[in-house]
Protein backbone atom coordinates (compact mmCIF):
# COMPACT_ATOMS: atom_id res chain seq x y z
CA UNK A 1 0.00 0.00 0.00
CA UNK A 2 1.77 3.18 -1.16
CA UNK A 3 1.74 6.61 0.44
CA UNK A 4 -0.49 8.17 -2.25
CA UNK A 5 -3.22 5.60 -1.61
CA UNK A 6 -3.05 6.21 2.15
CA UNK A 7 -3.27 9.97 1.60
CA UNK A 8 -6.34 9.63 -0.64
CA UNK A 9 -7.98 7.26 1.88
CA UNK A 10 -7.41 9.71 4.75
CA UNK A 11 -8.70 12.61 2.67
CA UNK A 12 -11.88 10.74 1.76
CA UNK A 13 -12.44 9.81 5.41
CA UNK A 14 -12.01 13.43 6.50
CA UNK A 15 -14.41 14.70 3.85
CA UNK A 16 -16.99 12.08 4.85
CA UNK A 17 -16.78 13.03 8.53
CA UNK A 18 -17.14 16.73 7.77
CA UNK A 19 -20.00 16.11 5.37
CA UNK A 20 -22.11 13.81 7.53
CA UNK A 21 -21.22 14.68 11.14
CA UNK A 22 -23.95 16.78 12.69
CA UNK A 23 -24.13 19.08 15.66
CA UNK A 24 -24.80 17.24 18.96
CA UNK A 25 -28.16 18.11 20.55
CA UNK A 26 -26.54 20.05 23.40
CA UNK A 27 -27.58 23.62 24.18
CA UNK A 28 -25.22 26.63 24.16
CA UNK A 29 -25.43 26.80 27.99
CA UNK A 30 -24.93 23.04 28.51
CA UNK A 31 -21.35 23.78 29.57
CA UNK A 32 -21.96 26.71 31.91
CA UNK A 33 -21.45 24.51 34.97
CA UNK A 34 -22.32 25.34 38.58
CA UNK A 35 -20.48 26.58 41.64
CA UNK A 36 -19.35 24.42 44.51
CA UNK A 37 -20.78 26.14 47.57
CA UNK A 38 -24.06 27.57 48.84
CA UNK A 39 -21.95 30.42 50.18
CA UNK A 40 -21.27 31.76 46.69
CA UNK A 41 -24.88 31.03 45.60
CA UNK A 42 -26.15 33.27 48.42
CA UNK A 43 -23.71 36.04 47.47
CA UNK A 44 -25.05 36.53 43.96
CA UNK A 45 -22.74 33.92 42.40
CA UNK A 46 -19.71 36.13 43.02
CA UNK A 47 -16.14 35.04 43.71
CA UNK A 48 -13.72 36.35 41.08
CA UNK A 49 -11.86 38.37 43.73
CA UNK A 50 -12.32 36.37 46.94
CA UNK A 51 -8.81 35.33 48.11
CA UNK A 52 -8.25 31.99 49.83
CA UNK A 53 -11.76 30.70 49.12
CA UNK A 54 -12.65 27.14 48.28
CA UNK A 55 -15.08 28.51 45.67
CA UNK A 56 -12.03 29.43 43.60
CA UNK A 57 -12.13 26.07 41.84
CA UNK A 58 -15.04 27.53 39.89
CA UNK A 59 -14.84 31.34 39.97
CA UNK A 60 -11.09 31.96 39.93
CA UNK A 61 -8.44 29.31 40.58
CA UNK A 62 -5.95 32.05 41.51
CA UNK A 63 -7.78 32.52 44.82
CA UNK A 64 -6.27 29.22 46.00
CA UNK A 65 -2.87 30.89 46.07
CA UNK A 66 -3.91 32.88 49.16
CA UNK A 67 -4.92 29.81 51.17
CA UNK A 68 -2.17 29.18 53.72
CA UNK A 69 -3.78 26.57 55.95
CA UNK A 70 -2.31 23.08 56.03
CA UNK A 71 -5.66 21.53 56.88
CA UNK A 72 -7.81 19.73 54.32
CA UNK A 73 -11.19 21.26 53.45
CA UNK A 74 -14.03 19.22 51.96
CA UNK A 75 -17.37 20.55 50.75
CA UNK A 76 -20.40 19.05 49.01
CA UNK A 77 -23.33 21.02 47.55
CA UNK A 78 -26.94 19.98 46.92
CA UNK A 79 -29.73 21.80 45.09
CA UNK A 80 -32.65 20.74 47.27
CA UNK A 81 -35.84 22.52 46.16
CA UNK A 82 -37.11 24.31 43.06
CA UNK A 83 -40.60 25.79 43.16
CA UNK A 84 -42.29 27.29 40.09
CA UNK A 85 -45.34 27.00 37.86
CA UNK A 86 -43.11 26.79 34.77
CA UNK A 87 -42.96 23.55 32.81
CA UNK A 88 -39.77 21.52 33.33
CA UNK A 89 -38.95 21.76 29.61
CA UNK A 90 -38.89 25.56 29.88
CA UNK A 91 -36.69 25.50 32.98
CA UNK A 92 -34.21 23.16 31.29
CA UNK A 93 -33.76 25.65 28.46
CA UNK A 94 -32.23 28.32 30.76
CA UNK A 95 -31.09 26.21 33.74
CA UNK A 96 -29.87 22.78 32.57
CA UNK A 97 -28.94 21.62 36.09
CA UNK A 98 -31.55 19.50 37.83
CA UNK A 99 -32.05 19.01 41.56
CA UNK A 100 -29.75 16.88 43.68
CA UNK A 101 -26.05 16.46 44.45
CA UNK A 102 -24.18 18.90 42.20
CA UNK A 103 -20.56 19.22 43.38
CA UNK A 104 -17.80 18.02 45.68
CA UNK A 105 -14.38 19.56 46.32
CA UNK A 106 -11.26 18.77 48.35
CA UNK A 107 -8.76 21.58 48.94
CA UNK A 108 -5.44 21.81 50.74
CA UNK A 109 -3.21 24.88 50.63
CA UNK A 110 -2.79 25.96 46.97
CA UNK A 111 -4.36 22.90 45.32
CA UNK A 112 -7.77 21.30 44.92
CA UNK A 113 -9.59 18.41 43.26
CA UNK A 114 -13.28 18.79 42.50
CA UNK A 115 -16.25 17.17 40.77
CA UNK A 116 -19.20 19.19 39.55
CA UNK A 117 -22.25 19.14 37.31
CA UNK A 118 -22.35 20.99 33.99
CA UNK A 119 -25.82 19.85 32.98
CA UNK A 120 -28.31 17.23 34.09
CA UNK A 121 -31.80 17.37 32.68
CA UNK A 122 -34.50 15.63 30.65
CA UNK A 123 -36.68 17.34 28.08
CA UNK A 124 -39.65 16.22 26.00
CA UNK A 125 -41.61 17.70 23.10
CA UNK A 126 -44.92 16.41 21.75
CA UNK A 127 -46.94 17.23 18.65
CA UNK A 128 -49.85 14.87 18.25
CA UNK A 129 -48.48 11.38 17.72
CA UNK A 130 -44.95 12.75 17.17
CA UNK A 131 -42.61 13.18 20.12
CA UNK A 132 -38.96 13.83 20.93
CA UNK A 133 -37.19 13.08 24.22
CA UNK A 134 -33.67 13.96 25.26
CA UNK A 135 -31.63 13.15 28.36
CA UNK A 136 -28.42 15.14 28.83
CA UNK A 137 -25.85 14.59 31.58
CA UNK A 138 -22.42 16.25 31.59
CA UNK A 139 -19.99 16.23 34.55
CA UNK A 140 -16.41 17.37 35.13
CA UNK A 141 -13.44 16.42 37.29
CA UNK A 142 -11.08 19.35 37.87
CA UNK A 143 -7.55 19.71 39.21
CA UNK A 144 -6.77 23.25 40.43
CA UNK A 145 -3.50 24.83 41.50
CA UNK A 146 -2.17 28.32 42.20
CA UNK A 147 0.98 30.10 43.28
CA UNK A 148 1.72 33.59 44.62
CA UNK A 149 4.84 35.34 43.34
CA UNK A 150 7.07 37.80 45.21
CA UNK A 151 4.89 40.74 44.12
CA UNK A 152 1.86 39.16 45.83
CA UNK A 153 0.15 38.26 42.56
CA UNK A 154 -1.44 34.82 42.37
CA UNK A 155 -1.68 32.83 39.15
CA UNK A 156 -4.04 29.87 38.98
CA UNK A 157 -4.88 27.04 36.64
CA UNK A 158 -7.86 24.70 36.26
CA UNK A 159 -7.56 21.53 34.18
CA UNK A 160 -10.83 19.65 33.74
CA UNK A 161 -11.84 16.33 32.25
CA UNK A 162 -15.44 16.27 31.01
CA UNK A 163 -17.58 13.20 30.50
CA UNK A 164 -21.23 12.66 29.77
CA UNK A 165 -24.05 11.06 27.80
CA UNK A 166 -26.77 12.35 25.52
CA UNK A 167 -29.71 10.03 24.85
CA UNK A 168 -32.38 10.73 22.23
CA UNK A 169 -35.58 8.98 21.31
CA UNK A 170 -38.36 10.06 18.97
CA UNK A 171 -41.25 9.04 16.75
CA UNK A 172 -41.86 11.16 13.64
CA UNK A 173 -44.56 10.21 11.15
CA UNK A 174 -44.58 6.71 12.61
CA UNK A 175 -40.80 6.22 12.30
CA UNK A 176 -39.07 5.46 15.64
CA UNK A 177 -35.53 6.53 16.49
CA UNK A 178 -33.32 5.96 19.55
CA UNK A 179 -29.65 6.66 20.16
CA UNK A 180 -27.30 7.10 23.13
CA UNK A 181 -23.99 8.92 22.68
CA UNK A 182 -21.11 9.18 25.11
CA UNK A 183 -18.84 12.21 25.23
CA UNK A 184 -15.39 13.09 26.54
CA UNK A 185 -13.55 16.38 26.60
CA UNK A 186 -11.29 18.77 28.46
CA UNK A 187 -11.07 22.44 29.43
CA UNK A 188 -8.43 24.82 30.76
CA UNK A 189 -9.03 27.98 32.81
CA UNK A 190 -6.42 30.57 33.72
CA UNK A 191 -6.87 32.97 36.62
CA UNK A 192 -5.09 35.94 38.19
CA UNK A 193 -5.67 37.66 41.53
CA UNK A 194 -3.80 40.45 43.29
CA UNK A 195 -4.20 42.85 46.21
CA UNK A 196 -4.92 46.41 45.05
CA UNK A 197 -4.70 48.35 48.29
CA UNK A 198 -5.38 47.35 51.85
CA UNK A 199 -8.29 44.89 51.90
CA UNK A 200 -9.21 45.47 48.25
CA UNK A 201 -8.48 42.67 45.74
CA UNK A 202 -8.76 42.38 41.98
CA UNK A 203 -9.37 39.10 40.16
CA UNK A 204 -9.85 37.92 36.60
CA UNK A 205 -10.46 34.43 35.28
CA UNK A 206 -10.43 33.25 31.66
CA UNK A 207 -12.77 30.27 31.32
CA UNK A 208 -12.44 27.60 28.65
CA UNK A 209 -9.31 29.10 27.12
CA UNK A 210 -9.16 25.65 25.58
CA UNK A 211 -12.38 23.65 25.75
CA UNK A 212 -13.54 20.78 23.56
CA UNK A 213 -16.07 17.95 23.88
CA UNK A 214 -16.14 15.00 21.48
CA UNK A 215 -19.40 13.07 21.10
CA UNK A 216 -19.96 9.62 19.68
CA UNK A 217 -22.12 9.77 16.50
CA UNK A 218 -21.80 13.59 16.36
CA UNK A 219 -19.41 16.39 15.56
CA UNK A 220 -17.45 17.97 18.45
CA UNK A 221 -18.56 20.86 20.68
CA UNK A 222 -16.32 23.86 21.31
CA UNK A 223 -17.06 25.18 24.80
CA UNK A 224 -17.95 28.86 25.29
CA UNK A 225 -15.08 31.16 26.19
CA UNK A 226 -15.76 33.24 29.28
CA UNK A 227 -14.26 36.21 31.11
CA UNK A 228 -15.06 36.66 34.79
CA UNK A 229 -13.55 39.64 36.60
CA UNK A 230 -14.28 41.52 39.76
CA UNK A 231 -13.28 43.37 42.91
CA UNK A 232 -13.46 42.19 46.48
CA UNK A 233 -13.29 44.10 49.74
CA UNK A 234 -12.31 41.38 52.19
CA UNK A 235 -11.82 41.81 55.95
CA UNK A 236 -12.72 38.34 57.19
CA UNK A 237 -15.75 39.49 59.20
CA UNK A 238 -17.24 41.64 56.43
CA UNK A 239 -16.81 40.85 52.73
CA UNK A 240 -18.18 42.73 49.71
CA UNK A 241 -17.77 41.33 46.18
CA UNK A 242 -18.67 42.60 42.71
CA UNK A 243 -18.29 40.49 39.53
CA UNK A 244 -18.80 40.84 35.78
CA UNK A 245 -19.12 37.65 33.75
CA UNK A 246 -19.29 37.53 29.95
CA UNK A 247 -19.80 34.38 27.85
CA UNK A 248 -18.86 34.08 24.19
CA UNK A 249 -20.87 31.14 22.86
CA UNK A 250 -19.28 29.42 19.89
CA UNK A 251 -22.55 27.94 18.65
CA UNK A 252 -26.13 29.12 18.98
CA UNK A 253 -27.27 31.88 21.29
CA UNK A 254 -28.01 31.92 25.00
CA UNK A 255 -30.06 34.49 26.82
CA UNK A 256 -28.30 36.64 29.41
CA UNK A 257 -24.69 35.93 28.42
CA UNK A 258 -23.54 39.12 30.13
CA UNK A 259 -24.02 39.14 33.93
CA UNK A 260 -23.33 41.65 36.70
CA UNK A 261 -23.22 40.31 40.26
CA UNK A 262 -22.82 41.72 43.74
CA UNK A 263 -22.59 39.90 47.06
CA UNK A 264 -22.22 40.77 50.73
CA UNK A 265 -21.27 38.68 53.74
CA UNK A 266 -21.44 39.70 57.41
CA UNK A 267 -20.27 37.49 60.28
CA UNK A 268 -22.08 37.70 63.62
CA UNK A 269 -19.60 36.45 66.14
CA UNK A 270 -17.68 33.34 65.13
CA UNK A 271 -20.63 31.01 64.60
CA UNK A 272 -23.20 32.79 62.45
CA UNK A 273 -23.00 34.57 59.10
CA UNK A 274 -25.59 36.33 56.92
CA UNK A 275 -25.29 36.68 53.14
CA UNK A 276 -27.16 38.46 50.35
CA UNK A 277 -26.62 39.31 46.72
CA UNK A 278 -28.04 39.95 43.28
CA UNK A 279 -27.27 39.02 39.69
CA UNK A 280 -28.62 40.62 36.53
CA UNK A 281 -27.87 40.97 32.81
CA UNK A 282 -29.27 44.50 32.86
CA UNK A 283 -29.21 46.94 35.75
CA UNK A 284 -32.15 48.82 34.21
CA UNK A 285 -34.52 45.83 34.01
CA UNK A 286 -35.96 44.92 37.40
CA UNK A 287 -37.71 41.81 36.05
CA UNK A 288 -34.36 40.27 35.13
CA UNK A 289 -32.74 40.62 38.56
CA UNK A 290 -32.03 37.41 40.46
CA UNK A 291 -32.08 38.02 44.22
CA UNK A 292 -30.03 35.71 46.41
CA UNK A 293 -29.76 35.34 50.18
CA UNK A 294 -28.56 32.86 52.74
CA UNK A 295 -26.98 32.11 56.08
CA UNK A 296 -24.31 29.91 57.56
CA UNK A 297 -23.40 28.35 60.85
CA UNK A 298 -19.95 27.26 61.97
CA UNK A 299 -19.63 24.63 64.66
CA UNK A 300 -16.21 23.18 65.41
CA UNK A 301 -14.85 21.79 62.10
CA UNK A 302 -18.25 21.95 60.35
CA UNK A 303 -19.73 24.80 58.32
CA UNK A 304 -23.29 24.50 57.02
CA UNK A 305 -24.45 27.06 54.44
CA UNK A 306 -27.97 27.66 53.13
CA UNK A 307 -28.86 29.66 50.03
CA UNK A 308 -32.05 30.80 48.37
CA UNK A 309 -32.71 32.62 45.13
CA UNK A 310 -35.73 34.09 43.44
CA UNK A 311 -36.20 35.49 39.94
CA UNK A 312 -38.74 35.81 37.12
CA UNK A 313 -38.75 33.94 33.84
CA UNK A 314 -41.51 34.47 31.27
CA UNK A 315 -43.43 36.42 33.94
CA UNK A 316 -43.40 33.42 36.31
CA UNK A 317 -41.60 33.46 39.64
CA UNK A 318 -38.95 30.80 40.31
CA UNK A 319 -37.66 29.90 43.78
CA UNK A 320 -34.66 27.66 44.36
CA UNK A 321 -32.96 26.52 47.56
CA UNK A 322 -29.64 24.77 48.11
CA UNK A 323 -27.21 23.93 50.89
CA UNK A 324 -23.63 22.79 51.28
CA UNK A 325 -21.61 21.26 54.09
CA UNK A 326 -17.91 22.02 54.62
CA UNK A 327 -15.63 19.94 56.85
CA UNK A 328 -12.11 20.92 57.91
CA UNK A 329 -9.83 18.02 58.77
Amino acid sequence: MNKKFLFVLCALFTVEVLAFAKKPPTMPNSYDSTGVSARSFAMGYTGAAMPGSLEGVFYNSASLGFNNTERVQLEAAVVAIRNTDLDNNIISSFDPIDLGFTSFVIMQRQGAISWRTYSSNDTEKKDGSNFYKKSEHIKAVTISAANVNEAGVSLGLNLSYLYGTVAESSVFNGTPFAQTSSGNGFTMDIGLMAPVKGNLYFGINFENVVGMMWWEHYDYDQLPFGIRTGLGYVTGKFNLLADWNKKFYRFGNAEDDNLYSVGIEQYIGSMFVLRAGAQTPSVTSEDKIKYTYGAGINVSVFSLSFAGETYKYESERVYQYSFSLRVII
